[in-house]
């Protein structure tokens, strides 16, 4: 094998701008894990929120439009958040790679970490679980570590800044807090007086600026998930604590008060739900409380949200939890909800903030909507996307999906099928300005990994379906142009039940029989003679590693020619095979054992010969050795005989080829989430067929990509699908 291209293109790769294509974001809006917000202490409009994997937002008017601001940031998931009480302009993140700092209410972050443990390759090395100012010393502030939705990475530990987050100390040495507490909240009152500490491992207290800590006494041997104390009265705290009933046990969550600064503290859980769910039940079958805000002038009105399944919703006190009352009502009667156009999920609370400037205003953040009161939770409205009179969605800015694909149309200018994750198939017929839900009679609605199109039937489309995160899949067919949808592919026709990432129909079958091919994950590859109402297996002479197949490429010349990429261990057989015969005989293609983490496979719409292949880096430690395969995209010229590795990066997504200049190349680079810096490089071009490269990142405010396609109707337009940010659309300038 043949390599080139090191320096030159890791160079290329960190510039941010080259100035060919400048990206416009699009999306039907929410869809997506709203994991923190926060209100503005003196305006009542500005709002600040925080996604698990699409970074922070910023909306000026309550919510009804947002703004993506990323610019700096390395980690998109944002844990927590804290706004300066004395100037808005100062904002701190805490993400699962460290604390970010910006000094511009968002417009730039910087990372800040001295202090904390050097960033990790293959790890966090200091997930912020918390954020607190000291309200008396605006610029003193706590930050505790672990990453308290997933009940990882805790290491008793909290550090303080005294300059505003430009330096930090450890303020808990080893043995002061539980070894491997997970910190996940940090609150201190008005006056300043002492440091609560919500923690895994129970709630701790400081009166000496986190120099030594007590445990709270009164409380159960539970997770501690929130704090509040009440502005109006710094002796009165709240907090909620995390169930561990299960089957018939009597449920022991709820909400707890404390009269005197959280030293002692009393139950106060009556009128909540209190559903307790079987051992075998997801723990979301359990009634569950964790955000919890106090009115800033009445230390008796409280609200706290459930994040079970169950019971989701906001409830409310005004006795100071003495009584409490159910806020929220999504369904009839009684529905005082405007819930916009996701409606498969409940309003599980996730995240919950109040309006210093104006309490009767709140919010609070689901696993895919953003609901806001302006009238104390006397009523609740959507405020993450636009529906229109016609029955299409538009997004306001708050795009927080992830995509799968995104599809242009090869017979239907401006249509763009949208294949999300977890929001299933959306179809847009105006490039992404507005959309119509497509997953009516699909079966697992929820996600949409591919889209095929009949080449001459306008209103015919299959699409495949399933779970994105273990192994189950099934192909649905459409005739009236995705309105309404019919399973064909199913165990009972032949099919088996994985993941379909490759839907290919053959142009040259009969039209009301087509033909058709799919990659079935864990089985290998299938065929249709009808329509996709029955199936049979193709797999003949394949190795092992047909069980994991990558990518299908068809030959528009001889749809019977077909090409696969197996991923896997190549003492399995993986590699890039092909068939001339449809099928019935398979030949291997690659002669060295160079690829395992496969991750697209594309042929150049000039040469079906010219192949590209992109791998994400892998370290085999099988049998007692070690192998390393290489990351970066892959050429071959010659069928895939031989290869020339084009680009170092190490996780290259995907690739697309301009069907107008085939010299022109888009990379779309990608990063797994689970260490300190886990930005990718965003997309890459080439136009000298990958001898060098350049970063294409205007106004792209995700660079982790998902996909990228080239619409075929207008090579100039690109489509982009991230992973947290929805969809962008961009015209290359710069294509010939």
């Amino acid at each position: 094998m043949r390599t080139t291209c090191s320096l030159l293109c890791l160079v290329a790769a960190s510039v941010a701008l080259a100035g060919d294509i400048t990206w416009t974001n699009f999306g039907p809006g929410g869809g997506g894990w709203i994991q923190s917000l926060a209100c503005d202490p003196r305006d009542p409009d500005l709002l600040y929120l925080g996604c698990d994997v699409g970074g922070f937002y910023l909306s000026r008017d309550f919510g009804q439009t947002w703004t993506i601001r990323n610019n700096g940031l390395a980690d998109y998931f944002v844990e927590c958040l804290a706004v300066h009480p004395q100037n808005s302009q100062i904002l701190l993140l805490g993400t699962e790679g460290g604390l970010y700092k910006s000094t511009d209410q968002g417009l730039t972050w910087q990372e800040k970490r001295q202090g904390f443990p050097a960033p990790t390759r293959y790890s966090y090395s200091a997930p912020i679980g918390a954020l607190c100012f000291d309200p008396t010393r605006p610029d003193t502030l706590y930050a505790g570590i672990g990453r308290p939705r997933f009940g990882k990475d805790g290491a008793g530990a909290i550090y303080r800044s005294n300059d505003c987050g430009e330096t930090w100390q450890l303020a808990t040495p080893p043995g002061t807090l539980p070894d491997k507490a997970i910190v996940s909240d940090l609150e201190m009152p008005v006056d300043g007086s002492y440091l609560l500490a919500a923690t895994d491992s129970g709630l701790f207290r400081s009166a000496d600026s986190a120099r030594t800590w007590q445990r709270a006494s009164g409380l159960p041997d539970q997770p501690v998930p929130e704090l509040a104390i009440a502005p109006s009265n710094p002796s009165v705290v709240y907090c909620t604590v995390r169930t561990t009933a299960r089957d018939a046990q009597p449920w022991n969550g709820g909400v707890w008060r404390s009269d005197d600064g959280g030293q002692t503290w009393q139950r106060r859980s009556d009128g909540l739900a209190t559903r307790v769910g079987k051992s075998t039940d997801h723990p979301a079958m359990t009634s569950g409380y964790k955000e919890i805000v106090v009115d800033p002038h009445d230390e008796n009105a409280v609200y706290v949200g459930d994040t079970a399944w169950v019971s989701a919703g906001v409830y409310k006190t005004t006795d100071g939890g003495r009584s409490w009352r159910k806020a929220t009502q999504h369904v009839a009667p009684g529905n005082n909800m405007d819930y916009g156009w996701i409606k498969q999920w409940g309003p599980t609370v996730e995240c919950l903030a109040l309006s210093p400037a104006r309490p009767d205003r709140l919010l609070f953040g689901t696993s895919g909507h953003v609901f806001l009161t302006d009238d104390a939770g006397a009523t609740w409205h959507q405020r993450y996307c636009r529906e229109l009179p016609d029955g299409r969605i538009a997004g306001t800015g708050l795009e927080v999906t992830c995509f799968n694909d995104a599809i242009p149309d090869p017979l239907i200018p401006g249509r763009v099928y949208c294949c999300y994750m977890d929001i299933g198939l959306l179809i847009s017929d105006d490039r992404g300005a507005t959309f119509r839900t497509a997953y009516q009679g699909m079966k697992s609605s929820g996600n949409c990994f591919t889209v095929a199109r009949d080449p001459a039937d306008k209103q015919k489309l299959w699409a495949a379906t399933g779970q994105w995160g273990h192994n189950e899949g099934y192909i649905c067919r459409s005739s009236d142009d995705g309105a309404t949808w019919q399973l064909v592919g199913q165990q009972s026709s032949g099919l088996p039940c994985g993941q379909v990432r490759s839907l290919l129909v053959d142009p040259t079958s009969p039209p009301n029989q087509r033909r058709l091919y799919a990659t079935c994950s864990g089985y290998g590859v299938y065929t249709s003679d009808n329509d996709g109402d029955t199936w049979a297996c193709m797999n003949a002479n394949l190795p092992e590693a047909a069980k994991s197949p990558c990518r299908l490429l068809m030959n528009p010349q001889n749809p019977k020619h077909l090409r696969l990429a197996l991923a896997g261990n190549p003492d399995k057989g993986s590699g890039l095979y092909e068939t001339r015969d449809g099928g019935q005989t398979w030949q291997k293609l690659t002669r060295e054992p160079l690829f395992w983490d496969l991750k697209h496979l594309i042929a150049d719409p000039q040469s079906f010969d010219t192949l590209y292949l992109c791998q994400r880096q892998s370290l085999d430690r099988t049998g007692g050795k070690e192998r390393l395969f290489q990351g970066g995209l892959f050429r071959s010229t010659d069928a895939g005989a031989t290869w020339t590795r084009l680009h170092d990066f190490h996780f290259p997504n995907c690739l697309a080829v301009s069907p107008r200049d085939n010299q022109t190349l888009y990379l779309a680079t990608n990063d797994h989430p689970y260490h300190d810096r886990s930005r990718a490089a965003g997309l890459l071009v080439s136009r000298d067929g990958g001898k060098t490269w350049t970063a294409e990142n205007d106004g792209l405010s995700n660079w982790n990509l998902i996909s990228v396609q080239v619409d075929p109707l207008d090579p100039s337009r690109l489509y982009i699908g991230t992973g947290g940010n929805s969809g962008f659309v961009g015209i290359d300038r710069g294509i010939r």
